[in-house]
């Protein structure tokens, strides 16, 4: 019986520290390729293994925390704000089917939560900020060679991928793509690889020049009621998912 008791004991033990083990662990998976490590590891060490196995653009790497739903959830707030603001205008207006392919277009989104750090293999090595702990969980590390897009959604007529040119303004970008009736001509989101977004003027008062980022995102805004701001903030909330989507490669 106290060999018994002893047995049990010992598979107990074990019992426990596998699950301790197992709670402690970091699953890295970078682009499709799973990695496991039985505690924290550093951004640089993570990247180190795949660093010399690609010409990789690190301005458009990005690190997701997939055990973090915050971006599921903020996609199901975004479509249920539509939702409700499609009952509030007439179902023949030019209001309620821009909306209404606004719900296409994000229900068709994928997105996962990003976290908030550049991905650099090199800026990693060099800089003790930029080179995170990665704590028990799971995560995915995006790398891609350096793109040649330029992505615009929102009230477009063909949302999508668009080729980038070099030396294009955001003014000439815009005004290439064709857009819907109520769109806003005055502004538009730029949410550039690294996940920063900024306001961005188009019309001949506000104009920026600046240059867009190859593999950067545009969101051109539905155009806001001038007694109410819901359509103002369904832009923004819009433009910051946005920042957590994944985007075709």
């Amino acid at each position: 019986m106290k060999c018994f008791t002893t047995l049990l004991a010992m598979v107990a033990m074990a019992y426990s520290s596998l699950i301790y083990a197992s709670s402690d662990g970091v699953t890295v998976v970078i682009n499709q390729q799973t990695y496991q490590f039985d505690r924290p590891i550093r951004l640089a060490s993570a990247l180190s293994i795949v660093a010399d196995n690609g010409d990789w653009y690190w301005p458009t790497a990005a690190a997701f925390n997939l055990n973090d739903p915050q971006a599921e959830r903020e996609k199901a707030q975004v479509l249920d704000q539509i939702r409700q603001l499609l009952t509030h205008f007439d179902a023949n207006s030019d209001t309620y089917a821009t909306l209404n392919n606004l719900y296409e277009q994000i229900s068709n989104w994928t997105v996962s939560t990003r976290i908030d750090i550049p991905v650099s293999y090199n800026r990693a090595r060099l800089f003790y900020a930029e080179n995170p702990m990665l704590q028990p969980g799971k995560y995915w590390l995006r790398l891609n060679g350096r793109p040649n897009v330029v992505h615009f959604s929102g009230v477009v007529l063909k949302p999508g991928a668009y080729q980038h040119l070099s030396d294009t303004s955001i003014y000439t970008a815009v005004h290439s793509i064709k857009k819907a009736k109520d769109v806003d001509r005055s502004y538009v989101y730029v949410i550039d690889p690294k996940g920063k977004v900024e306001k961005k003027g188009i019309a001949y008062w506000n104009l920026d020049f600046a240059q867009l980022m190859p593999g950067s995102q545009v969101y051109v805004p539905i155009s806001s009621e001038l007694f109410s701001n819901k359509l103002k903030e369904l832009n923004e909330r819009i433009a910051a998912l946005a920042v957590h989507r994944v985007l075709p490669q």
